[in-house]
C-alpha cells in the first residue's frame, strides 16, 4: 500500500505546474493563441474546400459541416484566450488579436469584416511586442485576417460561422 502512494505521488508531481505557465515558460494564452491559429487555418482550408469547383459533389457534403465545426472551435479558442489572466506583458497583444478574430469570425457582413481588418492595419501598435516568437505568431494571425476577408470578398456568400 505505501508503495502504490509513493507512486502515485511521484506520478502527481509531475502535474503540479502552475496552470499558467509550462516548463519552456509559455503561457496558456501563448499555448491556446498557437492551437486558434491552427484551428483557423484548418477552417480557412475547409473553406477553400467548399469553395472548389467540385462542392456540389454530393460525396463533399461534410466539408461544410466540418468547417462549421472548425470555426466554433475557434470561437471557443479565442473565447478562452480572451477570459484568460494574464502572466506576461506578451499576453496581451495576443488577447487583443484573438478579439478581433472572435470578432472577424462572427462579423455578419462583408463591410463588418472589412471593418475589423481595417481596425488591424490602423491600429498594428496594439498587436505588436518584442518577443520575436510571439511577433512570429501575431504576423501569423494577422494574415489569417487578411485571408477571411479575401475569403469574403472573393465569395461574398462566405461567412465564417
Amino acid at each position: 500500500m505505501a508503495d502504490i502512494c509513493r507512486i502515485m505521488r511521484m506520478s502527481t508531481e509531475k502535474g503540479l505546474w502552475p496552470a499558467n505557465e509550462a516548463d519552456d515558460g509559455s503561457t496558456f494564452i501563448t499555448r491556446t493563441f498557437d492551437t486558434l491559429t491552427k484551428a483557423v487555418d484548418e477552417a480557412l482550408n475547409l473553406e477553400r474546400d467548399l469553395s472548389h469547383s467540385l462542392a456540389w459533389d454530393p460525396a463533399s457534403t461534410g466539408i461544410q459541416e466540418a468547417a462549421e465545426a472548425k470555426w466554433q472551435d475557434c470561437l471557443k479558442l479565442s473565447g478562452d484566450i480572451l477570459t484568460a489572466q494574464m502572466v506576461s506583458a506578451e499576453d496581451l497583444p495576443m488577447q487583443r488579436m484573438s478579439m478581433l478574430l472572435h470578432f472577424l469570425i462572427e462579423s455578419e457582413s462583408l463591410d463588418e469584416a472589412l471593418r475589423f481588418q481595417q481596425l488591424m492595419h490602423e491600429h498594428r501598435d496594439l498587436f505588436t511586442t518584442d518577443d520575436p516568437g510571439v511577433r512570429e505568431a501575431l504576423n501569423r494571425a494577422a494574415r489569417q485576417v487578411d485571408a477571411v476577408v479575401e475569403m469574403a470578398v472573393t465569395a461574398p456568400e462566405f461567412a465564417p460561422v
